[in-house]
């Protein structure tokens, strides 16, 4: 038998079918931390669920900060069972946290704590969903707070009702209906008294500027906010769209490649927006000081590194990356015996060498060269290329062999490692797959020829 729902039962039932935030099949787990949003949310999806096909957790943490955290946690799970919930409650320390990770301010650290738990709880039960109670008054509070810290339009978008795994069900309720419905229902909570300290800006927001705003200038200003977010996520997603259609981000070896002439076509805008989504799409913490960077970068001449946190880089060389740095590599030198082969193993690439006489069979230079014999001095080594000049087949100066890599479009972490063929006195006889020098180029004099042969590698 199903429940007669109230009005603000049915307005949420409502919301949670038109914007498709639980769908048939769907298992919620309702993060409830025991204030009077979440444990309404609680009871309201408690007289809502015969009406959805889906399953429901709730889950409930202990950030360790405050002494009565732990009473809140047995009252909550006590409210989840007599509504019918299996509840997880489970205590994680947070303080401890902050004192691992130095930079981060007493909310943060919890925010990140609290949703690492969210996850991990989720993934045990097999949870595709995860509700939070966010309401049109917390939505205020961020666009306020997150336009006095000068944030851009993604920003002052804010909350959206679903974000992959995460819905916002209460997203259509201010403050005031959502105690209205706490009142009449007589839902027992937990008030947290750091949420009335004014020396946190959010704070003053909630307590002082939001309701002088109502008293005074707009009553209704949490919807106006609202329809701001809405209108704003539309241009967002319009252009993201666009975004999206111009450029591949799709995750290969944990780094997102872009070509710097395609990226420098794109006027400011285009480009804060692609990295805002690239970011995001890595897992970062996104800022303006971090986007600014990136698009500076872009525009900027000469090889950048840039450090976005959690690993991930920004280099910009020939193209621009963003991801996990390669690693290393280094090797030592080989000796090449004519005729034979050596193997760079950590370049994955193969020399060969031979001696042959009579008939000349000239190479194309990428993969396979004939130089004259008589002009080598021998042994030969196979070796990282240094800062050392050749004067390059076909010309008559000398040029420095970082450039000619450069030119050819080599990134600055390859030119470090990359394999030459010399003279054990360090003359280059050839930059491997690239160009040989010029004294030694085959003539009609002639008699013996040298053939060098690469194969593999991938560059």
């Amino acid at each position: 038998m199903k429940l007669r729902l109230d009005e603000f039962e049915y307005d949420l039932l409502k919301f949670v079918k038109d914007e498709s935030l639980i769908k048939d099949g769907d298992f919620v787990l309702l993060a409830v931390s025991g204030g009077s949003d979440s444990m309404a949310m609680m009871h309201a999806f408690s007289k809502i669920r015969d009406r959805l096909n889906a399953d429901f957790i709730v889950a409930h943490l202990n950030h360790m900060i405050r002494k009565e955290a732990e009473i809140e946690g047995k009252g909550v799970s006590e409210f989840a069972k007599s509504l019918g919930f299996e509840c997880v409650v489970e205590s994680r320390n947070v303080p401890e946290y902050l004192k691992n990770h130095k930079g981060l301010s007493i909310e943060e650290g919890a925010r990140i704590v609290r949703y690492d738990f969210f996850e991990t709880v989720a993934s045990k039960y097999g949870a595709n969903k995860i509700a939070t109670a966010h309401h049109l008054s917390d939505l205020t509070e961020n666009f306020f707070l997150r336009l006095f810290r000068g944030s851009g339009v993604g920003g002052l978008i804010g909350m959206s009702p679903i974000r992959g795994k995460y819905i916002k069900p209460f997203l259509i309720f201010d403050e005031q209906s959502i105690r209205n419905y706490v009142k009449i229902y007589r839902i027992p909570f937990f008030e947290d008294r750091t949420n009335f300290d004014t020396r946190y800006l959010r704070n003053r927001i909630r307590h002082v500027l939001i309701p002088e705003i109502k008293k005074d200038f707009c009553p209704q200003i949490e919807k106006m906010v609202f329809n701001i977010s809405t209108i704003l996520k539309m241009y967002q997603d319009h252009l993201g769209k666009e975004i999206s259609e111009k450029f591949d981000l799709k995750i290969v070896n944990d780094r997102i490649c872009l070509k710097l002439e395609d990226l420098r076509k794109e006027d400011d805008l285009v480009l804060s927006e692609l990295f805002k989504m690239i970011l995001n799409e890595m897992g970062i913490d996104i800022s303006n000081r971090k986007i600014e960077s990136c698009v500076k970068i872009v525009r900027e001449n000469g090889h950048h590194e840039l450090n976005l946190g959690r690993g991930i880089y920004l280099v910009k060389d020939k193209d621009l990356c963003v991801g996990k740095k390669e690693e290393e590599i280094s090797w030592s030198p080989l000796e090449l015996l004519v005729p034979g082969s050596v193997q760079i193993k950590e370049l994955s690439i193969k020399i060969y060498s031979d001696l042959e006489e009579g008939e000349i069979n000239l190479g194309d230079s990428k993969n396979r060269v004939t130089i004259d014999a008589g002009k080598v001095n021998f042994p030969l080594v196979v070796r990282p290329a240094k800062d050392e000049r050749i004067v390059p087949f076909g010309m008559k100066e000398e040029v420095r062999v970082k450039d000619i890599l450069k030119k050819r479009g080599v990134s600055a972490e390859m030119r470090r490692i990359f394999p030459v063929v010399s003279q054990k006195d360090g003359k280059i006889v050839w930059i491997v797959g690239i160009t040989f020098s010029d004294d030694l180029k085959v003539t009609r004099d002639t008699r013996k020829i040298l053939t060098l042969i690469r194969e593999g590698g991938a560059f």
